[in-house]
């Protein structure tokens, strides 16, 4: 018995000592976990790829035009913030006090948040980073069709129409975003293309984490809080789903977490080189890291003590 206890002891002080290895750094063990959770991710996928049989790697989950692709990742940046507005309106609603502090806070994250997610998929100083990163590594947009840039330049000014130069009998450019080049049915050719799915799917978990995990009850408390607004047989399906809906903030968080996750692992599964999905990730990180790591450094604030 004592044998047995210090066994367990062992693994105490180990994860003990974790833990407070850890708190140097001003990370939690379940933001460790989650943190990693996405080179992990990445590593399933590619294994995956690689031992799958031919007919099993190329299925609907790798056709772009699937509905969760569509649907979803495609406006995976409003989903998110939709998200963290029903998990606020519901903390707010049942945690009343400081709700001006809480929101104000959550509004300037989302804020900084958001900000990066511009300047690395929309704009940044003109074009995206993502798009800047292709380009300077000798990127460009080739095969566009001649009626394509003809009606541009009819419809643009000069200093955009002066940005295409003619091949063959198509044009190509240097200086266009990846946005207007699929826009002109042209080609994404040559450059380093750092994956935009897995920076968004990325970034929007870590910030999605990040942003809800100081609120988050316990896997007991949440387990029992479902079980009370869905187990109730005198209501009907719809009024206790609206129940759990209203009453279970973290309900809708973990589930758009768990859809991000699966098409992450689509994305490493099919989609984009090593390299470009390695950027995407780290790209994906860094954001977050500025918005809720640097903090810490800055203030010299110790980690939270509720950890799960």
């Amino acid at each position: 018995m004592s044998s047995s206890r210090n066994v367990y002891q062992d693994h105490a002080d180990k994860l003990t000592w974790v833990a407070n290895t850890l708190g140097q750094y001003k990370v939690t063990v379940a933001e460790a976990i989650f943190n990693t959770s996405f080179i992990v991710n990445f590593i399933v996928g590619k294994l995956i790829h690689v031992f799958s049989q031919e007919e099993e790697i190329y299925n609907y989950y790798n056709n772009k035009g699937n509905i969760f692709n569509q649907l979803f990742v495609k406006k995976g940046w409003a989903w998110t913030t939709l998200v963290v507005v029903v998990f606020y309106g519901i903390h707010v609603q049942k945690s009343p006090a400081n709700r001006g502090k809480v929101v104000s806070g959550a509004f300037l994250r989302w804020l900084a948040a958001t900000a990066w997610w511009v300047l690395f998929t929309q704009w940044c100083f003109g074009l995206p980073l993502m798009d800047k990163v292709f380009l300077w590594t000798g990127g460009k947009c080739a095969s566009i069709p001649s009626e394509k840039v003809a009606a541009l330049r009819g419809a643009a000014s000069g200093s955009l129409s002066r940005q295409f130069y003619l091949v063959g009998p198509n044009y190509e450019s240097t200086a266009v975003s990846s946005y207007l080049c699929r826009r002109l049915k042209g080609s994404w050719e040559g450059g380093h293309d750092p994956s935009g799915h897995v920076f968004l799917l990325v970034h929007a978990s870590l910030y999605l984490f990040h942003e809800t995990k100081p609120f988050w009850p316990g896997w007991v408390d949440f387990v029992n809080s479902i079980r009370l607004f869905a187990n109730d047989q005198t209501l009907t399906i719809a009024v206790r789903a609206k129940r759990l809906l209203t009453n279970v903030a973290h309900l809708p968080v973990l589930s758009l977490l768990s859809l991000w996750s699966f098409m992450l692992l689509v994305t490493n599964m099919y989609f984009h080189s090593l390299a470009e999905k390695l950027v995407g990730l780290i790209f994906g990180y860094l954001g977050v890291a500025a918005v809720y790591y640097a903090p810490r450094y800055i203030a010299k604030k110790d980690v939270p003590k509720k950890d799960v």
